[in-house]
């Protein structure tokens, strides 16, 4: 079943299928998936664990090679692409936020952002702002020097959000960005995911059994067992 949007594409995945093992033990996480994410839109992948979603973020964002099928970003194929090439084309614009902040524990906030900046010089690109200025967009000016185990669970991925726009990102994936946080403290975290998708003009996939996330999106794709069952917005 497909789910498609008729923007102009930055990402699709065409007929892919993610397969492990082989014979009466072959798993299946994805099969026969079709999808096209548009530039600046905000996509919700919806579903119970272990339906395909954070599979599918991994394709799109060329950490996976499909089965069958294939995953193209900006005109090009990624399964065409050695180890080196894909994670050139990641770093030139698709960045990734987690369930957990996934930050380099023995570097402070500010050193984790500037070395997400430091790759994004290496692959080309300039970030808009400095490290420090990124810190401070997302509300954590004077944080800098902290390490991650002394931050809170919304401070980690506020310094996780400040990481990925170094990238300067087209594709922003977020696997289930407010899976560890209380409610209060994920509203205001997807606040800001928000206005800052208003600012930079990022293309957004976020991955979610969360209705109330799932609502914040122009389009919700519901996915079980590895296919798409629906699509709506």
């Amino acid at each position: 079943m497909s789910a498609t949007v008729a923007t102009e594409a930055l990402s699709a995945c065409r007929g892919v299928a993610v397969r492990y093992g082989s014979g009466a033990a072959r798993v299946s996480a994805l099969e026969g998936v079709d999808l096209t994410v548009g530039a600046g839109e905000a996509l919700a992948l919806r579903g119970p664990s272990g339906s395909g979603k954070t599979t599918l973020l991994h394709l799109l964002g060329g950490l996976l090679v499909p089965s069958e099928g294939e995953v193209i970003w900006k005109g090009r194929s990624l399964a065409l692409l050695d180890v080196a090439a894909r994670g050139e084309a990641r770093a030139a614009g698709i960045a990734y936020v987690f369930q957990g902040s996934n930050l380099l524990p023995n570097l402070t906030a500010l050193e984790n952002v500037a070395f997400t900046a430091w790759l994004a010089g290496r692959a080309g690109l300039t970030p808009r702002l400095e490290p420090a200025e990124l810190l401070a967009l997302v509300g954590l000016d004077g944080k800098g020097e902290a390490l991650p185990g002394e931050l809170s669970g919304g401070e980690a991925q506020r310094v996780a959000l400040a990481r990925s726009l170094a990238q300067m990102p087209e594709l922003l994936l977020c696997d289930e960005p407010t899976g560890h946080l209380d409610s209060d403290t994920a509203t205001r975290v997807l606040d800001l995911l928000w206005a800052l998708r208003e600012r930079f003009g990022f293309a957004l996939v976020v991955a979610t059994h969360d209705p109330g996330v799932a609502a914040r999106c122009e389009r919700q794709v519901e996915l079980a067992d590895g296919r798409v069952t629906g699509a709506a917005g």
